[in-house]
């Protein structure tokens, strides 16, 4: 059977631009930065094709740090700077990345150890020749070659035929932690180890590589090369073996895997790291077994940093992570995998309610320092699945989908993944983030819902609003759409501007009083440029301010000052203002009293129901029709939004409300539409 394919979506420019940031921080390279993006940009691809080969091969990973030494990018932290942005940029299998990043240390670390030997075979050719030259003035030579005999810092043994020290230099007797004259009459191959390796090093696999045991009893990596000395015949006379002490570089490449694997912070394991053993949890997994995976995330933390400094919230974290660690046990893994999220992945664990008040328990305990206790709750998204049930990137995604459910609910509150609620959630996510293709590409167009007077039925004026030709049923409206990811900030604009146009059309079918309304979304109701798109529709249209009705949003108005201050100058400029979303309470009367509205339109005071069908005397009914005759008293229309059919609409005109919009009288209509469904009710 074929191996799958694996599939690998990188970004290679915006992957190249992050490395070139991070070389430009780290090292100085004496050429340009087309020239510097344009190996980059070879290394990515190597790096990508890598990802996708098959079979899988690290090879041009470690191809990719060989030439980065090659290219002078050795600057003293552009390695871990390096394996950062690739950490990041590059997406594929965990276990891949992990691996291929592996190598370009590995790789970085072989090639950087060849440009110091490249000195020193430059130096074994000039020990070579002082020594040939010994041979025809031995006296003027001999202290030349003492002195570079002395002084390096490789280490450097001549020895007989058979390995046997005939003379070592003091480099070479510190390497192996003992005094020059002990190696008199012993080998270097005494010392040379023969145990495996099980450090996971990238070192410790890569060629010329030697672990000796020191006489101490440490241990150490070196690099070894030997070659031979001929005598005046040309035969082998002597072996010359040049050691370099290779455990700094070899105590780096562990320091790097570490780092690329764990959070610097915490020492948890990072995002990396938990996704490659969520996977490797999940494959040797039994049938029968389940994984359990909390995301957690910290709830107001940035109100620790912001009162207490980023210090105490680095320790706060790290109070945290040890505190995770003692909950979820020994077998669990727990891992950081954002600023303040983190994630514990259990196999078998107690029951669901039981882990989550566990973790409850031990964050709000107060961590004291300095006087000050500090204690953190947390917004916990679960998932529990067998591994059948779920793959491991599944697994991940329904936790993260939980998370975002727990959040929506408030604060310290857990929410078990449920698929239909994923379901829905990852619709409205499609939905949402597809709004901005569709309004550039022309799908997004204006849309009418007709607004007709109660007490005769007869349309007076046009709600406008964004719309899609055809909207998927179930879906919230494209406005609700564009609000939950800020795109309704740029809509309002261009929705006041659009639909202005259509107004003569409006004014020579409906006459006077306002005749076209456009309600506000709560960003678009802030909007410091509110006031200046209103002005700029009406001078493009030359029409009178008092045709148009802008609603803002009432929770809005009611607690932000800003949409305050719209709501007055929209006032002073002469268009008609309304509150939409209106529930009635004193904060919100007061403040359409105060700032003199035409209208309010109501929130849904009975959640759906049908309010013809409930009893005229029930409390529902008798608050909403105290409402309706509190704001006319102070002069305030009302309008109601949702009229499902005429029965309806005729009891809220028995009940005091001035207009009505809604299925009864037409939604998401064209210009067209409108003008025609006008005209036949006349």
């Amino acid at each position: 059977m074929a191996e799958p394919t694996v599939r690998v979506r990188t970004d290679q420019d915006t992957l190249v631009r992050s490395w070139l940031r991070a070389v430009a921080a780290t090292a100085y390279v004496p050429r340009t930065s087309q020239e510097i993006t344009a190996d980059l940009s070879e290394m990515v691809a190597t790096l990508v094709a890598a990802l996708v080969a098959e079979p899988f091969d690290t090879t041009r990973g470690t191809g990719v740090g060989e030439r980065m030494v090659a290219d002078g990018l050795i600057g003293e932290t552009t390695l871990q700077r390096s394996v950062a942005a690739l950490a990041e940029g590059l997406h594929g299998p965990a276990d891949r990345k992990v691996l291929l990043l592996v190598a370009v240390s590995a790789g970085y670390a072989n090639a950087l150890r060849n440009r110091t030997l490249a000195q020193q075979e430059n130096m074994k050719i000039a020990l070579h020749n002082a020594m040939r030259q010994a041979e025809r003035d031995r006296r003027a030579t001999e202290s030349r070659f003492r002195e570079v005999f002395a002084s390096s810092a490789v280490g450097i043994a001549i020895t007989e035929l058979d390995g046997r020290f005939v003379e070592t230099n003091p480099a070479l007797a510190t390497i192996l932690a003992c005094g020059t004259g002990d190696l008199a009459g012993r080998s270097l191959a005494e010392f040379i180890s023969n145990e495996p390796d099980f450090s996971g090093s990238p070192l410790a696999h890569l060629p010329d590589r030697q672990r000796l045991r020191r006489l101490n009893g440490e241990t150490a990596w070196v690099y070894a090369k030997s070659s031979l000395l001929p005598d005046e015949t040309g035969g082998p006379a002597y072996r010359v073996t040049m050691v370099q002490d290779l455990s700094e570089l070899h105590l780096l490449g562990d320091r790097l895997s570490h780092q690329l694997l764990h959070d610097a912070l915490t020492g948890l394991a990072n995002r990396i790291s938990f996704e490659s053993r969520l996977e490797t949890m999940h494959g040797k997994a039994a049938p029968t077994s389940t994984l359990t995976l909390c995301c957690l995330d910290l709830d107001a933390f940035a109100m620790v940093n912001t009162t207490y400094g980023h210090e105490v919230g680095n320790r706060v974290l790290r109070t945290v992570a040890q505190r995770l660690e003692m909950v979820a046990g020994e077998k669990a893994v727990v891992a950081r995998i954002g600023s303040d999220e983190f994630a514990i992945l259990v196999q078998d664990g107690p029951p669901v309610p039981e882990l989550v008040e566990a973790i409850n328990a031990e964050l709000s305990e107060p961590d004291y320092t300095d006087g000050v206790g500090l204690a953190i709750s947390a917004s916990i998204g679960v998932v529990r699945a067998g591994p059948s049930a779920m793959s491991s990137a599944e697994l991940f995604r329904a936790g993260e989908s939980a998370l975002r459910q727990a959040r929506a609910a408030g604060r310290r509150q857990w929410v078990e993944f449920d698929h239909d609620a994923d379901k829905r959630d990852r619709a409205i996510g499609s939905a949402a983030t597809a709004l901005p293709a569709a309004w550039e590409n022309g799908e997004l167009d204006l849309r009418y819902d007709v607004v007709a007077r109660l007490a005769d039925l007869k349309a007076v004026r046009v709600t406008a609003r964004p719309g899609v030709e055809r909207p998927t049923a179930g879906l919230p409206s494209a406005a609700d759409l564009a609000e939950t990811t800020g795109l309704s900030v740029a809509l309002g604009p261009w929705l006041l501007s659009r639909s202005t146009e259509q107004v003569p059309v409006w004014q020579a079918l409906f006459g006077a009083g306002p005749v076209h309304r456009v309600l506000l979304s709560p960003l678009q109701s802030v909007d410091a440029e509110l006031s200046r798109v209103i002005n700029r529709a009406i001078a493009a249209t030359g029409i009178p301010p008092g045709l148009l009705e802008v609603g803002l949003h009432t929770g809005t108005v009611t607690f932000n000052g800003d949409a305050q201050d719209n709501l007055r100058t929209l006032g002073d400029i002469g268009v008609v203002t309304a509150l939409h979303g209106f529930t009635g309470g004193p904060r919100e009367v007061t403040m359409a009293e105060r700032f003199k509205v035409g209208a309010v339109l109501l929130a849904d005071p009975f959640e759906g129901w049908r309010p013809d069908w409930l009893p005229r005397d029930c409390v529902q009914v008798e608050t909403a029709r105290g409402l309706i005759d509190t704001m006319r008293s102070i002069g305030v229309a009302v309008g109601v939004r949702g009229v499902r059919d005429l029965a309806e609409a005729r009891w809220w005109a028995a009940l005091g409300a001035d207009t009505g919009e809604g299925q009864a009288f037409g939604l998401g209509l064209s210009v067209d539409d409108v003008i025609s469904l006008v005209r036949s009710a006349k």
